[in-house]
């Protein structure tokens, strides 16, 4: 098993990439510099900060030159949502930033008094603005006349945060070496400060922010940012606003983790360009002001390319080494494989490599299938779960608790190879792999429509271009992903299935599977569906450029939203909104959604809004009529008001 944190480790040969941003950051002629590390949720960004962190401590160099190299670079780290919250999200930032300064060990004392000075001025910014929402004026004035101060309170928490226990010594986390620091009292500092405080200028807080890192002798200040899509909306354009405003100045450079779709989206929620109306159509001038917004807060976009298979494969063969090996010969695995990177980016490190690299050494029997399973199962993975290095970890630990469960429970006749193409299915397309179940339970597991699809896709009689043949069978299995999975080997319409569902009978009965594969950004999509009209209407623009694969995560993520809340409308409102999208699969999703639930439960006003978009859209007639006709037919409240209404308008 393996845990699901960032490692420095490279496993993935993203070092490549952490090596490149490093040599930006450090350019003094790039400098000021935000870059944007872009990727999925999963794909590594936080373990490249993670390297870069590293990399630009001296301490982390023998090599005398490379220490030389990064005396000079002070590199902080700041996590967003560990302060989601905290009240005010720029003096957050502004404070950690000033207080991970403070305490740096080569830095901080050349200058504890400008940071203590700068602290206080964010330390009155921030009681202002709790002063507008919730305190009276009288404590401010106290402040101002030297009372209590809110920053030490701040310090505090982000000192737990980071594993730092104030007033004594101790090992500070960013420290490679362990080396024992007091912390300071920044309380009494700020208390005895003498400085003058009060309403914060912009200008005057860069101007003195950028004379602070001049006298430190910084020639970069890094600041790494990590987990901004996983802060709420407004959280993200706070941030990144106090980067732009107040803390972009000579010689600094701020690296974001990011999401781009999720940051794209916040800046959407705050400036509203749907509101804009300019010649070219509202759309366009729209998406041009989200785009140019963006474009002003990060200069360098650096996009993370998804794993290919054998990416994935070389991953999973490394976990498997540094889990069966002794320390010191997955070290020799690790070092090989870094070798052969650097010989040929494209090749895999399997079987054979990791035998060289043992040098006589017999590869470990439990070791030795896991590297078989590798080669036969890399494909599988990571066409099902995208070349998602933080899924494939926790499909991986899934699957051994399967393996595991199947030899306790003497099954035997469990293959590898069906396991993962089943549970390809189950992390990636909840809905289609409960369908399969319910198939083959009734039918001894062997269900004929699996058969059917089968014979639809696979030659010699069938097509993997057939998408009306598997359509037939059920309209959810006719996707590009659904037939690619039913052409991946093995097929599965001769194997009995009953063993395999009953080792994921934990994930049938509960509503995790599905979770497990949603990433951030489909979330906040989902919440943003299931809230007011205004928010709704901007997701659906959001929801038309997502692949085929998220909208069906989002369904998931309605339809579970909707079996729990069957009385409750946001649910139904949400898949009518992505209907009237446009959304391929929305009006299907409604029609078997609602068929699904207690018609006693379902909002009367469903019913006349399905009547509705039957009339708006009579393309959708087929779809969505078998349902009316149903609820019609309940003695139900709802049913009563599809019938007055059909009978109103004499259909």
């Amino acid at each position: 098993m393996w845990d699901d944190n960032e490692t420095t480790q490279d496993l993935l040969g993203f070092r490549v990439h952490a090596n490149l941003i490093c040599s930006l950051v450090t350019d003094p002629k790039l400098l000021p510099l935000t870059i944007g590390i872009f990727g999925d949720w999963g794909g590594g960004k936080t373990s490249i900060m993670k390297m870069i962190e590293v990399e630009l401590n001296p301490e982390s160099h023998q090599n005398q030159e490379e220490r030389a190299k990064y005396e000079r670079v002070a590199c902080l780290y700041f996590n967003g949502w560990l302060f989601e919250g905290y009240d005010d999200a720029k003096s957050a930032i502004l404070s950690s930033i000033l207080l991970q300064l403070g305490e740096h060990k080569r830095f901080g004392p050349k200058i504890r008094d400008k940071v203590t000075s700068l602290l206080k001025l964010v330390n009155w910014m921030r009681l202002v603005k709790l002063g507008i929402k919730e305190i009276a004026l009288p404590a401010i004035i106290a402040y101002a006349s030297g009372g209590a101060s809110l920053i030490p309170t701040f310090a505090g928490s982000m000192k737990k945060l980071v594993g730092i226990d104030n007033g004594k010594d101790v090992e500070t986390s960013g420290s490679p070496s362990g080396e024992k620091e007091t912390i300071i009292n920044w309380e009494e500092l700020i208390k005895a400060d003498k400085t003058s405080s009060g309403p914060m200028d912009v200008r005057s807080f860069r101007e003195r922010f950028s004379e602070m890192i001049k006298e430190a002798d910084i020639d970069s200040l890094v600041v790494l940012i990590d987990d901004l899509d996983r802060c709420s909306p407004e959280r993200i354009i706070e941030n990144l606003e106090a980067i732009k405003l107040f803390l972009n100045v000579e010689h600094s450079a701020f690296v974001i983790g990011a999401d781009p779709r999720i940051v794209r989206h916040a800046i959407s929620l705050r400036y509203k360009p749907e509101e804009i109306r300019e010649p070219e159509g509202q759309d366009e001038a729209g998406e041009r002001l989200v785009t140019d917004y963006l474009e002003k807060l990060i200069q360098i976009p650096y996009h993370l390319p998804r794993l290919s298979p054998a990416e994935i494969e070389t991953y999973m063969v490394l976990l498997f080494c540094l889990r069966d090996l002794p320390p010191e010969y997955a070290e020799k695995c690790l070092i090989a494989c870094k070798q052969q990177r650097t010989a040929n980016r494209y090749s895999v490190f399997g079987y054979a490599a990791v035998k060289e690299a043992l040098e006589g050494i017999e590869i470990p029997h439990q070791l030795s299938q896991s590297l078989i399973f590798c080669a036969a199962a890399a494909p599988l993975i990571t066409e099902g779960l995208k070349g998602n290095p933080r899924q494939v970890k926790r499909f991986l630990n899934a699957f051994i608790l399967r393996k595991k469960l199947a030899f306790a429970a003497n099954l035997a006749n469990i293959l590898d190879e069906i396991l993962v193409k089943l549970m390809v299915l189950e992390y990636g397309h909840t809905r289609e792999f409960r369908q399969l179940f319910q198939w083959q339970a009734t039918q001894d597991g062997f269900p004929k429509e699996l058969k059917a699809l089968e014979d639809a896709i696979l030659p010699p009689n069938g097509s993997l271009d057939n998408e009306e043949g598997a359509k037939k069978v059920d309209p959810q299995w006719g996707t590009t992903f659904m037939r690619k999975w039913l052409a991946m080997e093995p097929r599965l319409s001769d194997v009995d299935l009953r063993d395999y569902f009953w080792v994921a009978r934990d994930r049938l009965q509960t509503t995790l599977t599905g979770l497990s594969m949603v990433s951030p950004v489909v979330r906040k999509l989902f919440e943003d569906l299931i809230s007011d009209t205004p928010r709704r209407n901007r997701a659906v623009k959001v929801v038309v450029q997502w692949s085929a694969d998220e909208i069906a995560s989002l369904f998931d993520l309605l339809e579970q939203q909707i079996s729990r809340h069957a009385d409750q409308k946001e649910g139904y409102d949400a898949l009518r909104a992505l209907i009237e999208g446009d959304i391929q699969g929305s009006a299907e999703t409604l029609a078997r959604t609602l068929m699904n639930c207690p018609a006693s439960v379902i909002p009367p006003a469903i019913g006349l809004s399905v009547l509705t978009l039957i009339t708006s859209k009579p393309q959708l007639r087929a779809i969505l009529s078998p349902c009316i006709e149903f609820l019609a037919s309940t003695d139900t409240i709802i049913g009563r008001a599809i019938k007055k209404q059909k009978d109103a308008k004499g259909v």
